[in-house]
């Protein structure tokens, strides 16, 4: 009987590790897919799209108007590095983005950090900062 009772507690275990294994997994591929979503998104110069993986927090920062925003088209989106925060449920990216102006056709090169936030209600990130300062 105690040893069943060990036999048990042990599967136990195994099985809440197993799981929780499997949530960190899950987690990390909708994290990949969220900043390639996103990614894309500025690539092809999808504003409206971008702006549907964000949830802003805080209200000081700058915004690009409209018409700037019609303007730019990106040559070069590359993440520099990530570090994840708040048992992986925080991870902030940063980003080098390379653009330019319609009006100007001057590269750009922009540091973009982003704060990436885990929704465990629908399982999936978003993005807690603004749209790139494309000027």
């Amino acid at each position: 009987m105690h040893a069943h009772r060990i036999l048990l507690l042990t599967l136990a275990a195994l099985l809440l590790s197993a799981c929780t294994a499997v949530d960190k997994s899950k987690k990390s591929i909708t994290l990949e897919q969220a900043l390639r979503n996103y990614e894309t998104a500025i690539r092809w110069v999808d504003f409206k799209a971008a702006n549907s993986a964000r949830r802003l927090e805080g209200t000081a920062h700058y915004t690009p108007s409209p018409d700037t925003l019609k303007r730019i088209r990106v040559t070069s989106y590359e993440t520099m590095n990530m570090a994840t925060f708040d048992d992986n449920t925080t991870v902030n990216v940063r980003v080098e983005i390379v653009y330019y102006n319609e009006d100007s056709m001057k590269l750009v090169t922009l540091t973009d950090n982003q704060v990436w936030k885990y929704d465990p209600e629908i399982k999936f990130w978003y993005i807690t900062t603004p749209l790139p300062a494309f000027r």
